[in-house]
């Protein structure tokens, strides 16, 4: 498996990632056995990052790959994970939003650090103003604590995602 620099991370990353939607059930049931062979056997492959969120399925897939990654697995993988959107129409960008949400995926995955964090699907908020001064604020505090080494924010708008990355200083961003 061939790995790149991710960004100016300093993170040497598979150029194949591995998604967690469905692990979070979003495309129909998958059974945790079966994630668990599909997980292993990436990581067996090179696969190194895997890419996950609160919101898929309502935390599930941050459960499953918490039960998944046990056992030494774990420390194979670069986690990212995404906060702020908690369902198809339910978003909490506020700093205690994004706090909580952080520390429930944290719990869920079994872990007391992720390597990548991002506010996930940024173009649904109610006022981008507080997300490009608050929500980066309160990623940037959580990077601080450790809770995860390298930062960001995710959306599908182009424009709206270069004014993310000119105000921000974030390490990573993803459309």
């Amino acid at each position: 498996m061939l790995h790149s620099p991710l960004g100016r991370t300093g993170l040497s990353v598979s150029k194949l990632s591995l998604g967690g939607a469905q692990f979070g059930q979003q495309y129909g049931p998958v059974p945790t056995a079966q994630a668990s062979a599909l997980v292993h056997a990436a990581i067996d492959a090179g696969v190194n990052l895997i890419d996950t969120s609160a919101f898929y399925g309502r935390g599930t897939s941050e459960t499953i790959l918490g039960e998944v990654l046990a056992g030494g697995w774990r420390e194979k993988v670069a986690i990212c994970t995404k906060a702020g959107r908690l369902d198809r129409a339910e978003f909490d960008f506020t700093p205690a939003g994004m706090r909580r949400c952080v520390e429930g995926s944290l719990k869920r995955l079994r872990t007391d650090r992720v390597e990548i964090l991002l506010a996930h699907d940024i173009e649904f908020a109610d006022d981008f103003e507080r997300v490009f001064t608050d929500t980066a604020d309160v990623l940037h505090r959580l990077k601080a604590e450790g809770k995860a080494r390298f930062i960001g924010m995710s959306c599908y708008p182009l424009g709206l995602l270069r004014q993310a990355i000119e105000r921000c200083n974030l390490d990573v961003v993803i459309s």
